[in-house]
């Protein structure tokens, strides 16, 4: 988004909170602008929350926030000079404490809050995971499951993979700096959490042990690679620590004190809480829905549907990677599955038929460029990341239009039951070989499965995706 760009947001902004006369006071933090307004009812929260840019609004006792992520400098330069407002330094998210005691408890408030952290600490990673996944395409169009125009052996095609691995491997490294740059900490330390659960020597100790101790606290040995949760979480629990000893210790032992305190209680907490947190969940979960697929159709109906409503809240939480152990599993030991991997399949196709649904909506071209960008890296690259954080998180509309299409794809496992023969890519070239290998009918509903789970979820993100006012 351009200085003009930012000016036409501001403007929008502006009217739609009752112009400059009804601020009272205007300033900024990291990732927000804060507004003090003399007349509540003047301020559009709908029409602004539909603004290109902004990420989500509250009400913070009687502070209006607008959360815009990462361009919040940018965006604060533009507000002033369209409004005449003053610059002024930006302030301490901390002062949010005394604030927050004037709001009321609530779903929303905490709905709002969760997502003050997590939408900026997601969109500012979102331009290098677009760069890293197009090259995956790249190296699947070239390659020989496709065109075959480069061998898997050749330089070119592990580069291109490489390129793509340094993102999705290192994730843990990118999300703790912008997590932490969301929370008005310094990034480095986001980024040594990240760091530390990948540690080459905790790395070497996988399949080799089972847990280690960490300060006299047993803790598991898992391969944490690729994972969101552990470091969003992590972050969020050393934001108060970092801000706690930053307040309290006298100046003259910070340099050395802060830093190694900060990053003693974080080790355990790290390694004992919040890296193995997602997979304790998600072996929980999986337990309990195959429990559901091996009983009787109608309890199997139920659990289909259920877990595929659930696919991308554990997808987000990465809870989803000991579903994909349990799969693989049952896949190894018969030679089929029947429950968990079409489901993680006809939810890829899910997740691109928003994204597909939301670029036939989008009228603004940046937005709509971005969208499709998002759309062809995960149907030809079967990458479903881009199509989640930057178009389902990112517009409104869109995640009440998976949980339709994931509803309508669920129902119909449940009730047919098609069979996962193959182990194979979801793109739109190779969508119909899982289904191959048993009868015909099976590849019939395999295929109307996928079918179902892209138009069910395409056509509600076409009627219900808005983030921008045309």
């Amino acid at each position: 988004m351009g200085r003009k760009s930012h000016e036409e947001m501001s403007q929008q902004i502006l009217n739609l909170i009752g112009g400059k006369e009804n601020v009272n006071v205007f300033t900024h933090c990291v990732t927000r602008l804060r507004f003090a307004v003399k007349d509540k009812s003047l301020v559009k929260d709908v029409d602004i929350d539909k603004v290109n840019g902004v990420m989500g609004t509250q009400w913070l006792g009687d502070q209006y926030q607008i959360i815009v992520g990462n361009d919040v400098d940018d965006i604060y330069e533009a507000f002033c000079k369209v409004g005449g407002f003053n610059i002024e330094k930006s302030i301490d998210e901390n002062l949010d404490g005394d604030l927050a005691a004037k709001e009321k408890f609530s779903l929303k408030m905490i709905g709002n809050k969760i997502l003050a952290y997590t939408s900026p600490t997601m969109t500012g990673i979102i331009p290098i995971m677009m760069g890293a996944c197009m090259c995956k395409v790249f190296a699947t169009l070239l390659g020989p499951s496709l065109l075959n125009i480069i061998s898997d052996t050749s330089d070119l095609y592990i580069v291109l993979n490489f390129m793509y691995s340094a993102f999705f491997y290192f994730i843990p490294l990118f999300l703790g700096y912008s997590a932490a740059k969301a929370l008005n900490i310094n990034p480095i330390y986001g980024i040594y959490l990240g760091a530390l659960i990948m540690a080459p020597d905790f790395m070497n100790l996988i399949e080799i042990r089972e847990s280690i101790s960490v300060f006299g606290i047993s803790a598991p040995v898992m391969n944490y690679s690729s994972s969101f949760l552990p470091v969003i979480l992590g972050v969020w629990i050393m934001s108060f620590i970092y801000k706690f000893l930053n307040k309290h210790l006298p100046p003259v032992l910070k340099p050395i004190f802060l830093p190694l305190i900060t990053i003693l209680v974080m080790t355990p907490i790290m390694f004992v809480i919040c890296a193995p947190l997602g997979t304790y969940i998600g072996t929980i979960i999986g337990n309990f829905f195959i429990s559901m697929a091996q009983s009787n159709i109608a309890i199997r109906i139920i659990g289909a549907i259920l877990l595929s409503i659930l696919m991308p809240y554990l997808v987000l939480g990465g809870m989803h990677g000991a579903l994909l152990s349990f799969a693989i599993m049952t896949f190894t030991e018969v030679g089929y599955e029947t429950f968990l991997l079409p489901i993680m399949t006809a939810y890829n196709f899910a997740v691109f038929g928003v994204a597909f649904g939301a670029m036939l909506k989008l009228k603004k071209p940046a937005n709509k460029a971005a969208v499709s960008g998002c759309f062809v890296t995960g149907i030809l690259g079967s990458v479903t990341e881009p199509c989640l954080y930057g178009v389902v998180v990112k517009y409104k509309g869109c995640m009440k239009s998976l949980l339709i299409g994931s509803v309508a794809f669920g129902l119909i496992l449940g009730i047919f039951t098609p069979i996962y023969y193959a182990m194979s890519s979801a793109t739109i070239f190779t969508f119909w070989i899982p289904w191959v290998g048993g009868t015909t009918a099976n590849l019939i509903s395999g295929i109307a499965l996928i079918i179902i789970a892209f138009i069910g979820s395409a056509i509600p993100a076409y009627l219900n995706t808005y983030n921008e006012i045309e």
